[in-house]
């Protein structure tokens, strides 16, 4: 079967623009990972994109160098493949917009449905979805709204951002009145700062139900009013396993579409679980999964979507693996 992989950034996404270092550094991770794991398994026909401005992976896989435009090659790759991954990020509805193409030009796609996506991809828009469903989710604000009241701080970021790219943590509540009123129209939400601990979860999604893979612990580095993501602690906090079993639960019955991989943001505090964001794709915590686990994760994935049936997984077993960015 052919296979054909492509992560946004890495692929030929920005030709033309500027390379966000942090962005290229997880692209490269993910994607990394996706094809070695693939080649682990046995798979051999793979082909994928390049952005001209980095080195080709030393695999012997197929590798479509981008010089300037994705517009006309990519179609015709898809329309070539049996599989296709499709690793983007939200932002301007990238991903949403390069899902309706994979799957109209494509074999069998690894990823959730373009209407999920949409959902995931909105801060606002998943606080909305999701306010019914008993769930503690961090106040999502647009900026021309009321500032949230709060001693800890602020957050501000893109609404449809991807990771802590352009987040901002200010202190000062006039200082978040003169940022807000700076970004106003460029699609910004602000949310109160929740003191505590930065998690995340790893699901693998399928029809409506949905495997626990990973409970992680993030570090976060806030400095000079940036937050930046430093490393993920894959399976560092199984503590909180059952209270993540119990918001996947909520969150894959509220939201449908949501197929594969999907990762979710979220601040434990007095082992309570805030929402912050539901990422339908893969994140960087991916990166750890099979060491932690002890198998092929991206084959399990494949699988499931082939075989239509979610694999059986234990957490029992699982060992901390740390993944530095």
């Amino acid at each position: 079967m052919n296979q054909f992989l492509f992560e946004f950034i890495t692929g030929g996404g920005l030709s033309g623009q500027a390379f966000p270092e942090t962005l290229v550094r997880e692209g490269e991770i993910m994607m990394q990972t996706l094809l070695n794991e693939l080649m682990n398994a046995g798979h051999s026909e793979l082909s994928l994109t390049r952005d001209k401005r980095l080195a080709p992976y030393e695999q012997n896989v197929r590798q479509y160098i981008i010089q300037e435009s994705l517009e006309k090659e990519l179609p015709e790759l898809i329309n070539k493949s049996d599989i296709v991954w499709l690793i983007a990020p939200e932002t301007d509805d990238c991903m949403a917009t390069l899902a309706e193409l994979f799957i109209r030009q494509g074999g069998l796609y690894i990823g959730s449905s373009p209407e999920a996506i949409r959902i995931c991809a909105s801060k606002i828009l998943t606080n909305q979805h999701l306010a019914e469903a008993n769930i503690n989710i961090v106040d999502t604000r647009a900026l021309a709204d009321e500032i949230p009241v709060s001693e800890t701080g602020w957050i501000i970021k893109p609404d449809d951002g991807v990771g802590a790219e352009s987040c901002y943590f200010i202190k000062n509540k006039n200082r978040v009145a003169e940022l807000a009123s700076e970004k106003i129209h460029d699609g910004f939400v602000m949310q109160a700062f929740i003191e505590g601990n930065h998690m995340s979860m790893s699901l693998l999604v399928y029809e409506n139900d949905f495997r626990l893979l990973a409970c992680n612990k993030q570090y976060i580095d806030i400095t000079d009013e940036t937050v930046s993501l430093t490393a993920i602690g894959v399976n560092e906090s199984l503590f909180l396993k059952d209270e993540m079993m119990t918001l996947a639960a909520k969150i894959v019955s509220r939201i449908p579409g949501l197929a594969g991989y999907i990762g979710v943001d979220m601040i434990e505090k007095n082992n309570e679980l805030f929402l912050l964001d539901i990422n339908p794709r893969f994140t960087t915590a991916y990166a750890g999964l099979s060491e932690s686990l002890g198998f092929n994760m991206t084959d399990k994935i494949l699988n499931t979507f082939l075989e239509k049936k979610l694999p059986v997984i234990d957490l029992a077993t699982a060992v901390p693996i740390r993944v530095n960015i």
